[in-house]
């Protein structure tokens, strides 16, 4: 089991630098992850909450709280894990039709908002 969850991380880690390297570029990519291997115990600690807390107000459907919280720990400090997530988040989020986020008091256009903004946050 512990095999196929590392292999599983590893795939996602590669899609999601795959996905930043398309919407940022190569070279962002790679100061991001510089940048990422100066972080400290207590970033990892708020990380780990912050992944645990978007993933519970993603299995509410609470879409806009976990943009919010994700947005407002990015503003706080950029990290390669925050910026992972986010793009997991808005990757997950596309994969629902536009009737099913309007239930839940979303839209595809936030989804496309958020990424934009978080391109020019990582810019």
């Amino acid at each position: 089991m512990s095999i196929k969850k590392d292999w599983m991380e590893r795939q996602i880690e590669a899609i999601s630098n795959t996905f930043a390297a398309i919407l940022l570029g190569k070279d962002k990519v790679k100061s991001i992850l510089e940048m990422d291997e100066e972080d400290n115990t207590a970033t990892q600690m708020e990380d780990d909450i912050l992944e645990r807390m978007t993933k519970k107000y993603l299995s509410e459907k609470n879409f806009n709280e976990a943009e919010n919280l994700i947005f407002n720990a990015i503003e706080k400090e950029k990290t390669v894990r925050r910026f992972e997530l986010a793009l997991n988040f808005f990757n997950e989020l596309h994969q629902f039709s536009d009737e099913f986020l309007s239930k839940y008091n979303y839209s595809s256009k936030e989804i496309e908002e958020g990424v934009n903004y978080l391109k020019k946050l990582y810019d």
